[in-house]
């Protein structure tokens, strides 16, 4: 009953398909899990447990995850490439907040050419929001091209639903933008605590046009 309340808790409000998550052993040779690890193709969380968790549940939580139903109208932070290439979502000046989103949270961003910079914000998913205990800290979004890095947003400690935002100058016309961020966070999840690890990143192009 123990197991069963514990994944009916955490699949309810953890719901995320992509890569599914996998368990970490404490100690070899232990029976015991202590690591969860969710992946997708903009987004790594990384949960460490407080405490141990028995094999069996992890392996349970596993195989609930992986039958997780591919969720539709999802745009991923990172495109997939095709046969000619890398393909990029286009970021067109002055056009309202274009959005990216992810079954960790989501991503928007605003070129402004005349001012050569980039506004960004990102939020949280409610799913994470639900199972978050406290505040979360966040360590700086971090921007780069393919040959230079452009700078890094100053980092805080805020609460888990907040609107992070901020502004990257020193943009050029047609730039292929990079960013990444790491969110630090506490999680309760069907009574069990832990600490989760949220790194987010991805790419875009920037354009007049």
């Amino acid at each position: 009953m123990r197991i069963a309340r514990f994944l009916a808790a955490l699949v309810g409000t953890l719901l995320i398909s992509g890569t599914p998550l996998t368990a970490t052993a404490g100690e070899p040779g232990s029976n015991a899990q202590t690591r969860s690890e969710v992946r997708t193709s903009g987004t790594t969380l990384d949960i460490t447990w407080d405490q141990p968790m028995p094999a069996a549940e992890a392996e349970a939580l596993t195989k609930s995850l992986q039958g997780a139903v591919e969720e539709e109208d999802v745009q991923t932070f990172i495109p997939k490439p095709n046969g000619n290439g890398p393909q990029y979502d286009v970021v067109k000046c002055d056009e309202a907040n274009h959005v990216f989103t992810d079954r960790n949270g989501i991503f928007s961003a605003r070129y402004n050419c005349r001012f050569k910079n980039v506004n960004w914000g990102f939020k949280v998913s409610q799913k994470l929001v639900a199972i978050a205990v406290g505040d979360m800290k966040e360590s700086g979004m971090v921007w780069h091209t393919a040959t230079k890095k452009l700078g890094q947003n100053g980092h805080h400690t805020v609460p888990i639903y907040y609107q992070l935002h901020g502004t990257i100058g020193g943009i050029k016309d047609g730039d292929i933008l990079h960013w990444s961020d790491r969110l630090t966070f506490r999680v309760n999840a069907g009574g069990r605590e832990g600490t989760a690890v949220l790194n987010i990143g991805g790419t875009f192009k920037v354009s007049r046009r």
